[in-house]
């Protein structure tokens, strides 16, 4: 069975990232990937809403993409470290977190990204915009 959520550049028509996951409620925009182990560089996190991040209790280092709510690519922070912080532009909605360097080529600023949801039934309501 094919991953619920995939996130592609609408702009160039290529998968980013073919496994996403969703964080849209307080626990989970709290925890995101603190205490884990490393995730695959075919998965990500999207965060939303959200302008900021950090990455503290993180136990490996991360591109961040910060995206408005028409799903563009306003910023892009690569091989973030541990224990930083990072406040996206004005008009940051939503992050997207990856494994470092799992993002090289696939997606510039002001690419337009899309969510594919394979998955109909799953709560994707406050990531729509994306």
């Amino acid at each position: 069975m094919p991953p619920a959520i995939q996130l592609l550049n609408a702009t160039t028509q290529a998968t980013i990232l073919p496994q996403l996951e969703l964080a849209t409620n307080f626990w989970t925009r709290f925890w995101g990937w603190q205490f884990r182990r490393p995730a695959p560089r075919d998965q990500g996190l999207l965060i939303v809403p959200c302008g900021s991040i950090h990455t503290h209790w993180m136990r490996f280092a991360i591109d961040v993409l910060f995206v408005n709510r028409q799903g563009e690519v306003l910023s892009i922070r690569s091989n973030l470290s541990p224990w930083r912080m990072v406040v996206g532009p004005k008009d940051a909605y939503a992050v997207v977190e990856t494994q470092a360097d799992a993002l090289i080529g696939k997606v510039h600023v002001g690419d337009r990204l899309e969510l594919l949801v394979r998955d109909k039934s799953h709560p994707i309501d406050q990531a729509r915009h994306l």
